[in-house]
């Protein structure tokens, strides 16, 4: 039993330690811009931090001005907001999840 439970609490912190985000959704109306992704490995804690857009390859950064996080059935699903931008040209996000950090890239 012992054993069953060392595996489980690895198995946990394995999930974790390799959340990847991906793009579900990206807009640029309202005055803002909003990225949704989804991470189907999310565990049961889903902490993001450090959120920065990267509009294009010229390498000006954005610190988002929202962030809401929910997780369901060890799913995230992470809603951004950051400043109006109107040029973008391979757009990525760099965030920290659970204190690692990560990169995904915007759908268009």
């Amino acid at each position: 039993m012992k054993n069953f439970i060392i595996f489980l609490i690895l198995a946990a912190i394995n999930v974790a330690a390799y959340a990847k985000p991906h793009c579900q959704g990206f807009n640029n109306y309202d005055n803002k811009v909003t990225i949704v992704s989804t991470d189907y490995k999310a565990g049961s804690q889903y902490t993001v931090s450090d959120v920065i857009f990267v509009p294009s390859w010229k390498g000006k950064e954005y610190k988002a001005t929202s962030v809401s996080t929910t997780v369901e059935n060890g799913v995230a699903t992470v809603t951004l907001e950051f400043p109006h931008i109107t040029q973008f040209s391979n757009p990525k996000v760099i965030l920290r999840i659970n204190g690692k950090k990560r990169t995904f890239k915007v759908c268009q």
